[in-house]
């Protein structure tokens, strides 16, 4: 599995860290942590199918993916 940390724009509360914790979760990520603007998750995935699969589901719920790095 790998490791990456997501930077996503849009956040600005605790309700929105439990919101994107739940929707990474429901998206079948492991979620390692999430905390205002970040979120650590791990995955099988690559980073440019992360970039598209977690953004989408995020960009739905208003939320903005900008950068996926692998750790």
């Amino acid at each position: 599995m790998n490791t990456y940390r997501l930077k996503i724009d849009g956040m600005g509360c605790t309700h929105c860290i439990s919101k994107v914790t739940r929707i990474l979760k429901e998206s079948g990520f492991e979620v390692i942590s999430v905390e205002m603007e970040n979120a650590k998750i791990k995955t099988d995935m690559s980073p440019s199918t992360v970039l598209k699969t977690a953004g989408a589901v995020l960009e739905d719920e208003g939320y903005m993916l900008t950068t996926v790095l692998a750790e």
